[in-house]
């Protein structure tokens, strides 16, 4: 993990160590109970393939920068090389390394035009990116890789790189914008090191966005519904939302289902849920030999959570139990060792290889 410019870097070889059998993940809001195994799991974030371990830009500690965008933010088409990547929104983007020098500004185009709600300070944005450096083209990789899946950032937390948060305010969900990110809104003067790639202090970046997602905050929530859960041999889960955790009470006596078992509790109005769409959510997870929660969204700070679904991004009960259901439930998922992280567990997170986990998952949009 490397600091510049009061931004962390997170590096795919310290990625890679966050959510394992072995350890609880470094990263502030880990979500790692959703997680497999490295050795079977795709990442949330993280491409597998991306050689500079350039993976996501998190946690800026230094002011927002005073300066703003000066390159205009203009439509553009996008062109094609026929080289890795495509000009279709939600697939990985192809970048065209511009002929010439870097002017030192930082460049905003809009590669794709969406329709979407605007980022403006204080927004949850769902996105995608792919990146590349001018000086040579370097990949530095795509969250795309490898069935990667979106990351979610705060517009005005100062929490990514000064050009990226200059350059999505006032941008649309739906649009891919590129950003051309001069070293002064980047890694500054002293660069970083990202993997085998190292980002010089006169290198300029260039990253395409995919903006999916913009919410008002973070702790954006369904709405509350009637209860249709009446179970008696299930766990009881209440409606209300807001920042709480939402309550559960796990049966007195009664053993977990030795199945998979996925139940809504509220049922949402909106479309089903598809395999492989971005599902935006809030969660929370507990054991059901204890009813500890060990993970929840809600209660560490509230922040939304994105991530594939159906394609082995997260653990086989969330993507068979999520697949199907309605944009706005609230979504009860039973979850036995054989579809969570097997006879192995997740020691330092308390659970056992013979643990039932519960999950509540409020799923706020799919896309």
């Amino acid at each position: 993990m490397v600091r510049s410019l009061g931004c962390v870097i997170v590096t795919l070889a310290r990625l890679n160590a966050l959510p394992g059998p072995e350890g609880f993940p470094a990263r502030t809001n880990s979500r790692f109970p959703v997680r497999r195994p490295v050795a079977t799991r795709r990442t949330q974030i993280a491409a597998a393939a991306v050689a500079a371990g350039l993976v996501l830009l998190t946690g800026c500690s230094s002011g927002k920068s005073a300066s703003k965008p000066v390159a205009a933010t203009t439509p553009a088409a996008a062109s094609s090389s026929g080289a890795p990547g495509s000009d279709a929104f939600g697939t990985k983007a192809n970048i065209q390394i511009p002929a010439g020098q870097p002017d030192g500004k930082l460049g905003v185009k809009v590669k794709i035009q969406g329709a979407g709600a605007k980022v403006t300070d204080g927004s949850a944005v769902v996105l995608q990116y792919t990146a590349k450096l001018w000086r040579d083209g370097s990949d530095l990789g795509s969250s795309y890789d490898q069935g990667g899946s979106a990351t979610v950032l705060v517009e005005g937390q100062h929490k990514m790189l000064p050009g990226w948060e200059q350059g999505l305010e006032g941008q649309q969900a739906g649009s891919r914008v590129e950003l051309t990110v001069p070293p002064a809104l980047g890694f500054g003067d002293k660069g970083t090191q990202a993997g085998s790639v190292t980002i010089k202090g006169d290198d300029t970046l260039i990253f395409d966005l995919d903006i999916l997602g913009v919410y008002s905050s973070p702790t954006a929530d369904i709405a509350t519904g009637p209860n249709a859960l009446s179970d008696p041999s299930l766990p009881a889960v209440g409606t209300e939302v807001g920042a709480a955790d939402p309550k559960v009470t796990i049966p007195a006596g009664k053993n977990p289902p030795a199945a998979g078992t996925y139940k809504p509790v509220i049922v949402g109005k909106g479309p089903q849920v598809k395999k492989g769409q971005t599902l935006v959510v809030q969660y929370e997870g507990l054991l059901w030999r204890t009813g500890q929660v060990f993970d929840s969204s809600f209660s560490k700070g509230k922040s939304l959570f994105a991530t594939r679904i159906g394609v082995g991004a997260v653990v086989p009960g969330w993507d068979e139990g999520l697949v199907g259901q309605t944009v706005g439930s609230r979504v009860l998922l039973v979850v036995p060792p054989d579809k969570g992280y097997g006879a192995k567990g997740q020691p330092q997170a308390g659970i056992q290889g013979t643990d039932t986990m519960v999950f509540v998952v409020d799923i706020l949009d799919a896309q």
